[in-house]
Formats: structure tokens, sequence, C-alpha cells
């Protein structure tokens, strides 16, 4: 099946981009907020047969009100991997916290072409488009399109009650110092929301980001840099 989703506008290297080639993959990274570290963050991309992977993620509080309240953050993403491209499967997140516990599970059901969210005990149907992908899998899908030369992509991204067309774009090459050490980057942001997200990407790191950067809700800053792999 074709992926739509994944509109590979404009290539740097060549006239017809070439399918990133998917292998397992483990990053760890050290997580902040507004500057303050609060834990650690781990993502690991694993095959799960017939075409089939899973990108889990997991992020636990290690200092500051993180820590006191315990919090613990775990979302799995199932998808299928095909023309060089994900379609999602199923999407599970959960974030327990001793003020705050947060749970949103999607079906993507292709024979309806729809998704069935279930977020905090409500539901939501809508329609999807070949391709959509969950927010967890958006940040291998835009290290795929860089792989194969894009400098712009839009993805369609599962949200809790409605699909959303969301475009990126490189702005800018430039060497990006992180735990894991320095690296000559591609740095991507997301232009159909300015500011709300950034992620910067280094070839021999692999599909996943050097450092991600995602303004929150309330105004915070949450910042991903790669501590090891």
């Amino acid at each position: 099946m074709f992926h739509f989703a994944l509109v590979l506008l404009a290539t740097a290297h060549a006239a017809t981009p070439v399918a990133a080639d998917l292998k397992p993959q483990q990053a760890v990274y050290a997580v902040t907020r507004d500057g303050q570290v609060i834990g650690e963050a781990t993502y690991s991309l694993a095959p799960a047969g017939d075409g089939v992977w899973t990108l889990e993620s997991v992020t636990r509080g290690s200092a500051g009100m993180a820590k006191l309240v315990g919090l613990d953050v775990h979302e799995q993403s199932t998808f299928r991997w095909d023309h060089g491209a994900a379609e999602g499967l199923h999407y599970d997140y959960r974030q327990d916290a001793a003020i705050k516990h947060k749970r949103r599970t999607i079906d993507f059901d292709w024979r309806a072409g729809e998704a069935h969210v279930r977020d905090n005990g409500k539901d939501f149907r809508y329609a999807i488009t070949p391709g959509t992908i969950d927010r967890n899998t958006v940040a291998l899908a835009l290290g795929t399109a860089l792989a194969a030369g894009a400098r712009t992509a839009t993805l369609a991204v599962a949200q809790k009650d409605h699909l959303e067309q969301q475009r990126f774009e490189v702005q800018a090459e430039e060497s990006v110092s992180v735990p894991a050490g320095t690296f000559r980057t591609r740095r991507v942001e997301r232009t159909d929301a300015a500011g709300k997200a950034r992620s910067w990407y280094a070839p021999e790191v692999g599909l996943l980001p050097l450092r991600l950067e995602q303004t929150q809700g309330d105004g915070s800053t949450i910042v991903l840099e790669l501590r090891r792999r």
C-alpha cells in the first residue's frame, strides 16, 4: 500500500527518494523541563514479525517534582512498515503519577477507515487516511523522510478526537552538542504550528532524533537530548 501521509515534497540528494532501511534501535535521552533535569527516556524500536514493528518509549522522573510524584510515562506504537513508511495499527499511552493518571489508546481500523480512540474513559471515532500514524511515531517518520533525502514532509497524525495534518521542514544544518557527543545535524521544525516542535537528526545516530524540543500546553518546554545508544 502506498502511504500518502508521508509526502516527500523535495529531496536533497536525488530525484527519486530511496526508502530508509528500518533496523532495530535503542536510544536513551536526558529529559529536561524548562532547563531543569526531570528524568530519563528510553526509546526502543524492534520488529514484531510479518512487517509489523513496535516503537516503545519509557520516561521516568528522577529529579525534582517529577521524582517526587513518581512520574512514569509509557508509550507503545505498533505499526506496519511498507514502502519505506509507517502506518499505525495500535497506540497505547499511560501516564502514572501521584497527582495525575492518564490513559489513551488508539486502534486503527483500516477496514472501516477509522481511528477508535479511548481517552480517559471517553470514546472518539473519526475517519483516517492511508498512512496515518500516532504522535509517538512522528519522530521516526521524520527520520525516515530525512534518510530518504526529503527536506519537507507532511504527516497524518491521529489525535484524541481528530486527524491532524502536520507539516515539517528542514530549517538549518548545524553542529549540536548533547551528552552523547557533538554531531553535525539537520534541524527540523513544524511549520503548521510555529514554535511547537523542533528536532535535530544526525545520520550516524539513525532514524531517531539526536535532540527533541516540544512546547507544552502550559507553555513549558520539554527537551530530550541523546545520552547513549
